[in-house]
Order: structure tokens, then C-alpha cells, then sequence
């Protein structure tokens, strides 16, 4: 199990630091005029430390507090995991068709409903809500294309 966890932290601090010599090799340039490889650098950073501190977190534990493999993936519910997949395939295929708020109103309504069921008005309110924060926070905020379905929006 040790061995496990020892694996994949250290994979993971190695596709980090991958990610980081690629953005490096295209070019890093600012924080005020970024280049290419400005957000693998930043990407690859991230996932090494969280890779790091998961890595030193668990030589200092032992590892002794996980559980076993069995234990955890016997706790998937594989219909609720399948259903994920499928809605995330349907929401790529209608992203252009439907625009981004259409399409993720939509998904959002079923994803909060499927994990943990609550009344409708809360997951309705709730996604859209989410959906709202993330169009301004990228198409306002960021200026960043989204597709814009049949409504303009």
C-alpha cells in the first residue's frame, strides 16, 4: 500500500515538473505580459507542491491513517459514476449547439442532484447561480470567448 502512494506522488511531481520544462521551453515571459508557457509553468508548479506536500505528509505519517485500495474503490457507486460520464459526454456534444449557459444550467441541475439529492429550488437556485458566476467571472471579467448558443449568450 506504502509503495502505492509513494508511486503515485512521485508520478505526479514528475508530470508537474514535465509540465514546467515544457512552459519553460515555450516561454514563461511576465505577470504583466505573459507568453505561452505561462500557464503550464503555473499548472506544473501547482500540481508538484500539492504533489510534494502529499508526498511529505505521508512519509512523516507512515501512511499509516489510508485506507486499504478495496476499501476505497468498494465505496464507488458505479451507476452514479457512469451517469457522470455520460451527462459530461452530452453536455460536450451541446456546448456549441445550446451556448454555455443553456448547456450548463442543465448539467449542473443533474450533477447536484444526482451526488446529493436536495430540494429542486436549491439545485436550480444553486446552479444557476454557479453558472452566472462563472459566465461573469470569464466572459466579464476575464473576456474570454464562450460559446454563445442561439440566444447570444
Amino acid at each position: 500500500m506504502k509503495r502505492t502512494f509513494l508511486a503515485s506522488d512521485l508520478f505526479w511531481l514528475g508530470i508537474g515538473a514535465a509540465f514546467c520544462w515544457g512552459g519553460l521551453s515555450l516561454g514563461f515571459g511576465s505577470f504583466r505580459q505573459p507568453q505561452t508557457g505561462f500557464m503550464p509553468v503555473l499548472a506544473g508548479l501547482a500540481l508538484a507542491l500539492l504533489a510534494a506536500i502529499d508526498l511529505i505528509g505521508g512519509l512523516l505519517s507512515g501512511w499509516g491513517n489510508e485506507r486499504p485500495d478495496r476499501e476505497v474503490w468498494a465505496e464507488i457507486n458505479a451507476g452514479k459514476l457512469l451517469l457522470t460520464l455520460v451527462a459530461l459526454l452530452v453536455y460536450t456534444l451541446l456546448l456549441n449547439t445550446l451556448g454555455f449557459s443553456l448547456a450548463t444550467i442543465p448539467l449542473l441541475v443533474f450533477l447536484f442532484r444526482l451526488m446529493q439529492p436536495r430540494a429542486w429550488w436549491i439545485v436550480v437556485a444553486a446552479a444557476v447561480a454557479v453558472t452566472g458566476l462563472f459566465y461573469f467571472g470569464f466572459k466579464i471579467g476575464l473576456d474570454c470567448q464562450l460559446p454563445a448558443g442561439p440566444f447570444g449568450f
